[in-house]
């Protein structure tokens, strides 16, 4: 090892500090953590340790590191890494690189080098600690993930509800399972199989149906289920009348995403993903390149994707083969609609008036979706509230009405 002194004995403080840290790591990757581990800790250190190894004067690629824009220390990359590990010895560098994938592929993988510029060597990504890493020490102050608050290309989404809040069909269900699976065998199984070299990276996933179905909301709850973020591409801020920007926006969500474990939501993702039309003017090869390029993207794209749509008919085809699940949300049969009834009117005990079975029968037979059941009670709730009352039949009957004359649907009601 050239560990430089001063990593080391930084590296020594932080072992004995926070050993729980450096359990299951061998000598490269205390190294890598320790180098991770600087930035939070003491930010002049990388500078300082660059001083001392080759004098304060003139610029030393061989030791690596990048310049944030906020952050006024050195931030460690894959260069760094090498160098502390390596030093100049170029037998040693070569055995180093080509031992790379085992720590960086693996689904426990404790360090990750982040996607380097194009055409740049991919050791000058920066160093930063994995997916893995992340979550294994979730707790811990020091693996601390700030979320991207400033990413302004969409949002991170969360719930209180669990799937047992749901009303769900027997095939959202099975898709549901099939995600747990995928994701169990991500972590447990994928590198350690023959075929694993046939999979593809992530998982694709399309949840289609009318709205108000649960699209969304089952969406979130998965997610979060698997103990990942969940992030609402806002495609008013991503689709651009501009050449080209459409593009650049996707590749910011990607390059933010890829390494974090994000799931990436597209909500009405027709928009995005539609059919590719054929070619009459420059503006139709255009929004062709920019399906090609989402294509791509999410070909290469190693987490979990989500895309909701009203209109899965409007997808663009190629798209669809892409995906491996794709799970119908219909709009709930007379009995499902019961069934959602009565788990949003349980939850308000002692706030609402027995219903007679003529009455039951009368609220049961309007269709709606479980979005627009969900808003009904919410105005029965309401109103019962300001007027100081229970929710009764009357009430909820106004708020049926109200919500077909929204729909345009008025019936006898």
């Amino acid at each position: 090892m050239n560990i430089p002194s001063i990593l080391q004995e930084f590296q020594d403080k932080m072992h004995t500090a926070f050993p729980a840290l450096y359990a299951e790591a061998d000598e490269y990757e205390r190294i890598g953590i320790s180098l991770c581990l600087i930035p939070i800790i003491q930010s002049d250190l990388l500078d300082n340790m660059i001083k001392q190894e080759f004098g304060s004067e003139g610029d030393f690629p061989l030791a690596g590191g990048v310049r944030g824009a906020q952050h006024r220390g050195i931030l460690p990359t894959g260069e760094t890494w090498m160098y502390c590990c390596c030093g100049n010895d170029t037998e040693r560098r070569i055995q180093f690189i080509q031992s790379i994938p085992q720590y960086l592929s693996h689904p426990s993988a404790l360090l990750n080098i982040e996607a380097a510029l194009p055409g740049e060597p991919f050791l000058s990504g920066r160093l930063a600690f994995s997916s893995y890493f992340r979550k294994r020490y979730q707790e811990h102050s020091l693996v601390y993930e700030q979320r991207f608050s400033n990413l302004s290309l969409g949002g991170f989404i969360s719930t209180s509800l669990t799937l047992n809040d749901l009303v769900l069909t027997a095939p959202v269900k099975r898709s549901i399972e099939e995600i747990r699976h995928w994701q169990y065998f991500r972590e447990h199984a994928a590198s350690n199989l023959p075929f694993s070299k046939r999979l593809k990276q992530g998982l694709k996933v399309i949840f289609f149906g009318k709205s108000g179905t649960g699209k969304t909301q089952t969406a979130t709850i998965v997610a979060q289920e698997l103990g990942r973020p969940i992030y609402r591409i806002d495609l008013s801020q991503i689709v651009s009348k501009y050449i080209g920007e459409t593009e650049k926006n996707l590749s910011k969500i990607f390059e933010a995403a890829e390494h974090k474990s994000w799931v990436l939501f597209f909500d009405e993702g027709d928009a995005l993903f539609g059919k590719r039309t054929s070619v009459n003017s420059s503006n139709d090869r255009y929004a062709n390149q920019e399906v090609a390029y989402l294509l791509q993207r999410i070909e290469d794209y190693p987490g979990i994707i989500i895309i909701s749509t009203n209109m899965k008919e409007n997808i663009d085809p190629a798209f669809l083969r892409r995906f491996q699940i794709l799970a119908e949300f219909p709009m709930p049969d007379k009995h499902q609609r019961g069934n959602i009834w009565k788990k949003l009117l349980s939850e308000l005990p002692g706030a609402i008036a027995p219903l007679s079975a003529e009455e039951w029968e009368e609220i049961t037979k309007t269709e709606l979706s479980g979005g627009s059941i969900t808003n009904i009670v919410h105005f029965a709730l309401l109103k019962a509230h300001y007027l100081q009352t229970v929710v009764d039949f009357s009430i909820i009957r106004e708020g049926i009405i109200r919500e077909l004359r929204k729909e345009n649907r008025l019936t006898s009601l």
